[in-house]
């Protein structure tokens, strides 16, 4: 009899350890994020991190339930948060390579990434500086230490010109890498610091300082803070031809961007890396839907899922 109630006992406490495992299994399941829940990490190439966080607050506000930790990084670190899973997915402006990809493949996870809107680089010069136009040509020469003068690349004055960048692992150095077809061994004479941010306020006290930034960061017309950024340096024009006219020379704001005009037009993507329907999967679905992509033409930005309407607005000087 004692036999019998002891593996009654035993019965009873493995079905008891059974239902608490399912209890924590269902537990754990239902505080999953999903869409429209949860909270998540993601990770973003510093140069779009005013936009990250404009779409973000609009999305947490519309979805009470969500939190979104956002990390800004160069791009390379951002990347890496990603594929090591410590960021739901990353905005950067590259296609991951094909070992970054097989990352994916050994965690049967699907590769998957969005465009989300195109921006540029921008070329800012201190505000005593009135060398506002520049050839391609000739910020190749800067970048591969053949020109180094302002005089050498149409300039008036005779001083050294000082390359400035957010970071030796940004996305605005490796998208110029790439567009001059540099080999990565190229020893580029630049002075890096921390973020876009630093490179204005080094160009406000340089006057030989030319500064490489993302547009993102001067476009958009109703931050206080990107006026107050605009307003405190020049941004030059570029040139993609080798004896350019004025009219060869544009500038990196709206319908140059958009109608790929500008030189150093470039585009965003967003690389996520979720195994379930989750909440990057909502995120994203908000950025590159309706609201998101008006939120992107506010910021200054041209949107990549969204068809946007070009009007030549006539002035005065344009009546006949």
């Amino acid at each position: 009899m004692k036999k019998i109630n002891f593996l009654i006992i035993l019965l009873c406490s493995a079905s008891f350890l059974l239902v608490s495992c399912d209890d924590k299994k269902d537990e754990k399941k239902s505080n999953a994020d999903d869409p429209t829940k949860g909270e998540i990490t993601i990770a973003v190439d510093e140069s779009f991190a005013p936009i990250l966080e404009a779409e973000v607050y609009a999305f947490m506000q519309s979805y009470k339930g969500t939190k979104v930790n956002i990390v800004s990084k160069p791009e390379a670190e951002a990347i890496g948060m990603m594929l090591n899973g410590k960021a739901r997915f990353a905005t950067v402006a590259r296609e991951l390579t094909n070992d970054e990809k097989e990352i994916f493949k050994q965690e049967d996870i699907q590769y998957r990434s969005f465009k989300f809107a195109a921006d540029g680089l921008a070329l800012i010069i201190n505000k005593e500086n009135r060398d506002t136009l520049i050839k391609m040509s000739d910020l190749k020469d800067l970048m591969t230490g053949k020109k180094s003068k302002w005089n050498e690349i149409g300039g008036k004055t005779s001083g050294k010109v000082t390359l400035v960048f957010d970071n030796p692992n940004s996305s605005n150095l490796r998208f110029l890498m790439d567009r001059f077809n540099l080999d990565r061994k190229t020893k580029v004479p630049f002075f890096a610091l921390k973020n876009n941010k630093e490179v204005i306020e080094y160009v406000k006290t340089h006057k030989d300082a030319l500064g490489v930034i993302g547009v993102n960061w001067i476009s958009d017309g109703e931050d206080t803070s990107a006026l107050n950024f605009i307003r405190s340096i020049r941004v030059m024009a570029v040139a993609e031809v080798e004896n350019p006219s004025k009219d060869d020379y544009y500038e990196p704001f709206g319908y140059n961007i958009a109608l790929k005009k500008y030189p150093l037009r470039r585009e965003i993507k967003i690389i996520l890396k979720e195994a379930h329907w989750g909440l990057g999967t909502g995120l994203i679905n908000y950025m590159t839907g309706d609201n998101g992509q008006l939120i992107v033409l506010k910021s200054g930005l041209i949107p990549m899922t969204r068809q946007i309407q070009i009007r030549q607005v006539k002035t005065n000087n344009d009546a006949p």
